[in-house]
Parts: C-alpha cells; structure tokens; sequence
C-alpha cells in the first residue's frame, strides 16, 4: 500500500513537471528574427502557451543558434497566480554551469488588484560560477 501511495506521488510529480516544461506540448513556436547583438547569434521566438495556467508563460524566447540552449525568456502568465494579481511579467536567465543549461536569475513584476506593482528580483548563482549563453 505505501509503495502504491509513493508511486501515485511520483507520477503526479512528473506529470506536474511536464504540465510546465518548454515544450511542443504545452506551447507553440514561432519564429520571429535571429540576432547578432551580442557575443554569440541568436534565434527570438514567439512562445504561444496552449492553455491557460499559472506556469505557462506567453512572451518571447532567446535561444543560442550555436548550441540551442534557451538564454533568456520573458512573458507574462497565461492565469493568474491568485486572486490578490492582476498579472506578473517575467524574464529569466540562464548560464551554463558545469557543462548544463541553469537557471540564474528571475526577474518579476506583479500588478496587484489593490496594491499596485511589487518587484522581486532573485539570483540563483553568482555570476563568476557560469559562462553565459547570450548577450548581456
């Protein structure tokens, strides 16, 4: 019975994971220029989520046309996250760390249905520990 119940976690857990992922299967693509503005080109596209939720962003992303991996993303969410914001525009950043694609920054600007605007910025790694992957 508890291995029943931990396995019943387990695949609610990916299934969550894959409900938000960067995929074909949450969102639509479409390509809108490529770059050359910083050290390496790039490639912008249009993200389009496929449904509305709280996790899916609709905005723009910036992937490396060298090696592919996504740099940076901004959007706004599709839902809102409860019932005090309007909405919450996003940009994140990634770096390569140890040879992987990481999260390093998150940039977030709240409109509050009573409050007004809340910015909460956040660094995941400092800067000496990555390479970026984009432009500044």
């Amino acid at each position: 019975m508890v291995r029943d119940l931990l396995d019943l976690e387990t695949q609610s857990a990916k299934k969550k994971k894959l409900d938000r992922e960067m995929s074909r299967a949450n969102y639509d693509f479409i390509f809108i220029r490529r770059e050359n503005s910083g050290v390496v080109p790039e490639y912008v596209f249009r993200i389009i989520p496929k449904r509305k939720d709280k996790h899916l962003l609709r905005g723009q992303m910036w992937i490396d046309a060298g090696t592919f991996r996504i740099y940076r993303i901004e959007g706004v969410s599709t839902a809102s996250p409860s019932l005090w914001l309007k909405n919450i525009q996003i940009t994140m950043q990634f770096a390569i760390l140890g040879g992987m694609s990481v999260l390093v920054s998150v940039d977030a600007v709240a409109t509050g249905r009573f409050f007004g605007q809340y910015t909460l910025a956040s660094l995941a790694v400092r800067a000496e520990e990555t390479q970026p992957t984009g432009p500044e």
